[in-house]
């Protein structure tokens, strides 16, 4: 993917509102810790329990 393409989607992002529900990921893991870190924050927000 061209970094142009890249650089504006990162341009198009909005902050959320704070009405609205929403986690923040740290990408610097491996793809496996990327994907624990996602759903432990996701189910930490939606209130669900494993």
């Amino acid at each position: 993917m061209p970094t142009a393409l890249l650089d504006s989607q990162f341009a198009t992002l909005q902050p959320l509102e704070p009405d609205e529900a929403g986690v923040a990921v740290e990408v610097s893991g491996s793809p496996e810790e990327i994907t624990a870190q996602a759903v432990a924050a996701l189910t930490d927000l939606s209130g669900a329990t494993s």
